[in-house]
């Protein structure tokens, strides 16, 4: 590694440490699969190797948030750069461009001042107690930071999803699944049935998340009887056995994000 190398990594670590956690959400989760799919063509530290460019060049630093989003996404037509859209969900792309930033001596991408995000309302901080607590969603789900990664995040869920819209989705998640968090069905030569999140897939083996979020599971396809798609989301309807008040309080929540 070369000094002005060691300089952008060095720059990199003391931006994500000095920031605010909500400011630098999802760096980490970034940093992980930068390294494991942007590396080997963009360098460790974004320098740019022969399959791909910089990430640190003029040209990188000067696209605006959406647009380097939309890039990663999406790709970029008469490139090498592949659209990553139909294989990451929404806050995988956002956490690596996230991560980007930082390689880029740049905040990762903002989300918010932490101190905006908190809300005294009665309803919202019910809602909030129950997501943490004995409804259980913040196992699968994460916010500002925190919580599993079985389901998508819900920073800035208001703004994605109408009011109608994010009552339906916890209604009826099965309705509509979020891309990148489809689940698969294993069964095995026992006779057994795994279900989990759709990680990863090869010729040889399929890769799954397991449903309580703890695990990844490898599975060689020769071993197994069948692997299928489920239709089905992961997330269990607990909101219809829910009382009137607390879908209330869990919506209130769910719209502060």
């Amino acid at each position: 590694m070369n000094l002005i190398h060691l300089m952008r990594w060095v720059l990199a670590t003391l931006v994500i440490a000095s920031l605010p956690a909500i400011a630098v959400a999802g760096v980490g989760e970034g940093q992980e699969l930068y390294n494991s799919f942007c590396q080997i063509c963009h360098g460790a530290l974004g320098e740019g190797q022969a399959k791909g460019k910089s990430l640190t060049d003029n040209t990188a630093n000067s696209l605006n948030d959406a647009d380097l989003i939309a890039v990663i996404s999406e790709g970029r037509a008469g490139t090498g750069m592949i659209a990553w859209g139909g294989s990451f969900g929404e806050d995988e792309i956002f956490d690596i461009a996230s991560y980007v930033r930082t390689l880029q001596g740049k905040p990762g991408l903002n989300l918010g001042d932490a101190d905006s995000t908190v809300s005294d309302d009665p309803m919202v901080l019910a809602g909030e107690q129950l997501f943490n607590g004995n409804v259980g969603c913040v196992s699968c789900h994460s916010y500002r930071d925190q919580g599993g990664s079985v389901g998508p995040s819900l920073d800035g869920i208001s703004s994605r999803l109408s009011g109608d819209a994010l009552e339906q989705a916890v209604l009826n998640p099965s309705a509509s699944i979020a891309s990148g968090y489809e689940a698969k069905i294993v069964e095995q030569n026992d006779g057994s049935i795994v279900r989990g999140r759709f990680r990863n897939d090869s010729e040889l083996a399929v890769q799954l998340q397991s449903e309580d979020g703890s695990r990844w599971v490898t599975f060689f396809k020769d071993r197994v009887k069948s692997i299928s798609d489920s239709s089905e989301s992961l997330m269990p309807e607990v909101y219809a056995t829910l009382g009137a008040t607390e879908q209330q309080q869990i919506l209130a929540f769910l719209k502060s994000l």
